[in-house]
């Protein structure tokens, strides 16, 4: 042992002290030293994706960051107007998330064919008989959005017109697929996107008698209509699913089932930016690569965190991300300074839910909640620079063991909560131990 890890030991063993009110969790020396020279994971640098002509969706929404545009974003009709064009249309064939029973549907397409429909022959034309139908027929107000709900009771808001005019459509072999998002002035919004003769049409029938043509007409409904989700996958390979969510071109599932995944820049000749895999990942990946277009995991990342129970380490290519970036295997969002070229970790976005040891970036702050229910995690180590731990700012982590924070930092009564009972809480002070933070 040389005579600088020597001297870090002997000025550990002076700091700990017990604690007697933080929940029944102690401070104490921990049951191995804490070592200075924490290894953290690396990245295999060739496993990152690089651009190979993908088209950058371009306009206000391009950089996540800017919320100016957010309530109001017409390029987001234009963006979804492009994937759809160039998406899969077999996507289309299924309800995906309009939920009915075989029963049901069929009892739907009867009353379709039998009451709604007369002598029309051409897709389009069957398209708007069901949209005048709906619109004539069913009274606006709060009851279930459930298509053969909607049927029966003839009350929906505008998910259930979506709903039941997706069904109905259906029951015509018409693809159609709903789409949600925000109605200028108005607030959140459900519509249809129907495929009728080979031409993709918009049509939103909780307001709207007639249709707009996706492409054609893009300049009469992108102020109104504005789509922050399409419920169909857009393109499936053998590797990825494929969507729009959150005004994103998505990574909605990963299937490969390889260890090390490297996201793609791009698919159906666009740039991917989001990577918030709802629909699933395989079991079998360890490790997930993002490259620099990537710039979004989710607004709530809720694929990673319902999917992401056997992911041990994400990386980011840090040096040319600007919207998030990596640290051990943990995702945070970020602020960069071109002018310095120093990057600012702003908040942890996903901590990999098959993770033993964390070691976290350089934040001011943990606040309530930001780390909670990781099952497997046994060792957080916190930079010397996080010196405020909020009420239940770690919960949850049931084989926690030891939490390494600063001597210096405050902390709530109630900041480690719903923890193992003989979870160790060892500060060290960074100017003894010879810990120094890494800015990246």
């Amino acid at each position: 042992m040389n005579l600088k890890s020597e001297l870090f030991l002997m000025s550990l063993a002076t700091l700990f002290v017990a604690c007697s009110n933080t929940d029944g969790l102690f401070e104490m020396a921990p049951s191995e030293p804490l070592n200075n020279e924490v290894m953290r994971s690396a990245p295999d640098k060739d496993l990152f994706a690089r651009r190979n002509g993908e088209a950058l969706l371009t306009g206000a929404y391009t950089d996540p960051t800017d919320y100016s545009h957010y309530y109001n974003d017409p390029v987001i009709a234009e963006h979804a107007s492009k994937l759809m064009c160039v998406a899969d249309t077999n996507m289309a064939a299924s309800l995906n998330g309009v939920e009915i029973t075989d029963k049901h549907l069929a009892e739907l397409k009867n009353y379709v064919e039998g009451t709604i429909l007369s002598a029309e022959t051409t897709q389009y034309a069957k398209m708007m008989a069901i949209l005048k139908w709906i619109r004539a027929n069913i009274k606006y107000d709060y009851n279930d959005q459930d298509a053969y709900s909607v049927f029966k009771n003839r009350v929906a808001v505008c998910q259930g017109y979506s709903n039941l005019m997706v069904a109905m459509l259906h029951t015509q072999g018409i693809k159609a697929t709903v789409a949600t998002g925000f109605l200028a002035n108005t607030g959140g919004h459900a519509w249809v996107y129907a495929l009728a003769d080979g031409v993709w049409y918009v049509a939103d029938p909780t307001n709207r008698n007639t249709v707009f043509k996706m492409v054609a007409n893009l300049s009469q409904y992108k102020n109104t209509l504005q789509p922050w989700n399409i419920d169909m996958p857009l393109a499936q390979d053998e590797r990825f699913v494929y969507d729009f969510r959150d005004k994103h071109f998505n990574i909605r599932q990963v299937i490969s089932s390889d260890e090390q995944v490297s996201v793609p820049f791009g698919a159906l000749g666009y740039r991917i930016t989001a990577f918030d895999p709802i629909g699933g990942i395989n079991e079998h990946v360890r490790e997930i690569y993002l490259s620099l277009n990537i710039a979004s995991i989710g607004e709530y990342v809720k694929g990673l965190k319902t999917h992401g129970a056997n992911l041990q380490d994400i990386y980011v290519l840090n040096e040319e991300n600007r919207s998030i970036n990596e640290y051990d295997g943990c995702v945070y969002s970020i602020k960069y300074n071109s002018a310095t070229k120093k990057t600012t970790y702003l908040k942890l976005l996903y901590v990999p839910g098959g993770k033993c040891e964390i070691e976290f970036a350089p934040m001011a702050k943990i606040t309530s909640k930001l780390i909670e229910d990781l099952s497997n995690v046994e060792v957080i180590r916190f930079d010397e620079a996080t010196l405020t731990f909020e009420d239940y700012a770690i919960t949850g982590c049931p084989s926690l063991k030891e939490i390494y924070i600063n001597m210096n930092a405050k902390v709530s009564s109630k900041a480690f909560y719903d923890l193992p009972a003989d979870c160790q809480i060892i500060r060290y002070d960074p100017l003894e131990t010879g810990i120094r933070p890494i800015y990246m």
